[in-house]
């Protein structure tokens, strides 16, 4: 089986989202029951909408913090 690799988000990450035009902030970030983030667009922050990580495009590379923490999970998830 093919697993795609997810990115946690955190507050503050500059991201697009699929189907979306334009770049957004990560304002808020949920695990349960589903994994979504709440996205602001920049230079209008009334304009929210909530995605599912899988559809978030990241605009900065991942840190060091979170590699670790994606490495371990994989480490430990079983198939």
């Amino acid at each position: 089986m093919i697993r795609q690799q997810i990115r946690a988000p955190k507050n503050g990450d500059r991201v697009g989202a699929t189907g979306q035009n334009g770049t957004f902030e990560v304002i808020a970030v949920t695990t349960s029951p589903v994994n979504m983030a709440k996205l602001s667009l920049l230079g209008k922050p009334d304009f929210t909408i909530d995605v599912p990580w899988g559809a978030l495009i990241f605009r900065d590379k991942e840190d060091a913090s979170q590699a670790a923490a994606r490495i371990v999970k994989e480490a430990t998830e079983k198939d």
